[in-house]
């Protein structure tokens, strides 16, 4: 039902396809810049059914025409936005690509934006249909980098749990972030892999 409504009130241009790949849903985030040597990133293990993804990160578009462009720390977004379920939880995954050296007064900028995005999704679903996410979701950052120092660091993303890094941001929040590094274009990363609890 959250599912259903999430895809109702999100714009069908900016949905990503969620993919049945032997029987796991799978999402394919894809970065269009020019210059950008992270193209695509797969992200495997969700319920088809149970999940919907979308770009925040469109070319031409912010968050809101109504904030002013110039203002420093709004109107950022993340490459993608992935909500799903599963083990009886709700999660929201807000995912980043970097295809250098990730700054994080940048990264944890974007990711707050988003993260603001997903609660306005939480009140018109609570305003209108009757549906409040906020206490029983999860949010998870995730940000996927090419940097090449990072090569020697490569994440395992097969055989063990990929735990969070505890980031402290500019006015002292604690954002948990997974960092996976290196992720080529014909690997995946399971989201099963990710420690959640």
């Amino acid at each position: 039902m959250l599912i259903d409504a999430i895809k109702a009130i999100i714009n069908p241009d900016v949905a990503i396809e969620v993919i049945n790949h032997n029987g796991q849903g799978t999402v394919i985030l894809e970065e269009k810049g020019q210059d950008a040597k992270l193209k695509k990133v797969t992200l495997r293990g969700f319920d088809a059914a149970q999940t919907f993804a979308f770009k925040l990160d469109v070319e031409g578009k912010r968050i809101s025409d109504y904030l002013n462009p110039a203002a420093e720390k709004i109107n950022k977004s993340c490459d993608g936005i992935i909500f799903t379920c599963f083990k009886n939880k709700e999660y929201v995954f807000i995912c980043e690509l970097k295809s250098g050296k990730p700054v994080k007064k940048e990264y944890l900028r974007q990711f707050r934006n988003s993260h603001v995005f997903v609660k306005y999704i939480n009140h018109l679903l609570e305003e209108f249909y009757s549906l409040n996410f906020r206490e029983t979701v999860s949010v998870k950052y995730i940000l996927f980098d090419k940097h090449q120092k990072n090569k020697l660091n490569k994440t395992k993303i097969k055989a063990h749990k990929i735990e969070p890094e505890e980031i402290l941001s500019e006015d002292n929040h604690i954002f948990s972030v997974y960092k996976i590094h290196h992720l080529s274009e014909n690997e995946f990363l399971n989201i099963r892999h990710l420690k959640l609890d």
